[in-house]
């Protein structure tokens, strides 16, 4: 377990009591900084240009270094599907309520699309960094941007309507959800955007709603759970609660699953409907342990399919995320880029595997490697 992770879970015992949805979102963002450092850096770091790039199969491992190529602010339409989003405080050190407001307020801050082709584009239209950020709130450091798992649309929050926006990058289509909210409430609440794997769906943990993109008809969520996936057609929903049980969230009605003590771990279901992964480690403030174990139930019945001990897996492999089925067998997880510096910029990223659920297999997908020292990144699905 890396130190940032202890020193999160030291501040998460001395916090006084919150509501759900603000326990569940602090949660989901201790969750995103530690997968992506891996090492005692408070910030998650974001890709910087030329990142290098690792692609493995089952048997061999190729390196390419991605060419980006910058085309100042993302076209009107006709963009090709997004690998992956970023902001990097302009690739300088971040001091957390000390040089916020003055790095915030630059272009540089703002949230870039990197494109499959590695075009990168600037996204103005989108809140990055909140200038307000204070070392008190340091967890909450900016606007949300997510991206559906075929990279074809973006979301994120619209200053200039005030809402939350969905963007297709090919047509240029903008829907607005229904619904507004300040930035003076983005900035003291925070917010999670969760797509559903196609795009159509998308919850909004400020209004608590899972809204159909295009139509704009929402359905509330009800009191005392959180969503953590949502399916395509918006239900069912994997949804968790005060009590760190899971459930699915179909019809306004919540059918719960005795399944504990796992930290923001839980993947989509499976293509049958019923079938659910999540990672075996604990977090809750009073117990910490890396994962080191997949666990699949069946939702229907709430029972245990098998759990898997990963196998294959490199030194100081520790999951943190897992995402969506990438066939039957198999299922993506993130960890981080595990690495050692000291007083030279971190070279930091994300990793994603292939997981298979009968056997425990691990392989490599692929590796961001990257020198930034904050920022964020988004990877399409997750």
């Amino acid at each position: 377990m890396t130190r940032l992770h202890d020193e999160l879970e030291l501040i998460a015992q001395d916090a006084p009591t919150v509501d759900l949805a603000e326990r569940a979102l602090r949660r989901a963002r201790r969750q995103r900084l530690t997968s992506a450092l891996g090492a005692a850096v408070a910030v998650v770091a974001a890709l910087a240009v030329g990142a290098a790039v690792l692609v493995s199969g089952p048997s061999d491992v190729r390196r390419s270094t991605a060419t980006t190529v910058f085309s100042d602010v993302l076209p009107a339409s006709g963009v090709e599907a997004a690998r992956y989003a970023y902001y990097d405080f302009c690739g300088r050190q971040w001091d957390p309520g000390r040089n916020t407001a003055e790095l915030g307020a630059k272009e540089c801050a703002q949230w870039k699309i990197v494109t499959r082709g590695g075009q990168t584009y600037r996204v103005p239209e989108a809140l990055s960094v909140y200038s307000e950020q204070s070392k008190e709130e340091y967890m909450n450091t900016g606007a949300p941007l997510e991206i559906s798992s075929d990279g074809t649309r973006i979301a994120y929050y619209s200053e200039k309507d005030q809402k939350f926006a969905v963007r297709d990058l090919e047509s240029g289509q903008i829907w607005l959800l229904p619904g507004g909210v300040d930035r003076k409430t983005l900035v003291a609440k925070g917010v999670l955007l969760q797509f559903s794997p196609d795009g159509r769906h998308l919850w909004d943990s400020l209004d608590r709603t899972i809204v159909e993109v295009e139509t704009g008809v929402s359905a509330p969520v009800p009191d005392g759970w959180f969503v953590d996936k949502v399916s395509n057609g918006g239900a069912p929903a994997v949804v968790s609660g005060d009590d760190d049980r899971f459930g699915l969230l179909a019809d306004g009605k919540v059918t719960p699953f005795p399944v504990k003590g796992t930290w923001v771990t839980v993947g989509h279901l499976a293509a049958d409907g019923r079938t659910l992964a999540y990672l075996s480690g604990v977090s809750n403030g009073m117990e910490s342990r890396p994962a080191d174990s997949l666990v699949t139930v069946d939702t229907a019945t709430g029972k245990m399919v098998r759990e898997v001990t990963f196998k294959g897996a490199p030194e100081h492999f520790s999951p943190m995320r897992v995402g969506g089925w990438l066939n039957e067998d198999e299922i993506l997880v993130v960890d981080s880029l595990k690495n050692n510096f000291r007083d030279r910029t971190p070279m930091l990223g994300d990793v994603t595997y292939a997981v298979n659920v009968t056997t425990g297999q691990v392989r490599t997908l692929e590796t961001y490697s990257y020198k930034a020292w904050a920022g964020d990144l988004v990877i399409p699905g997750l």
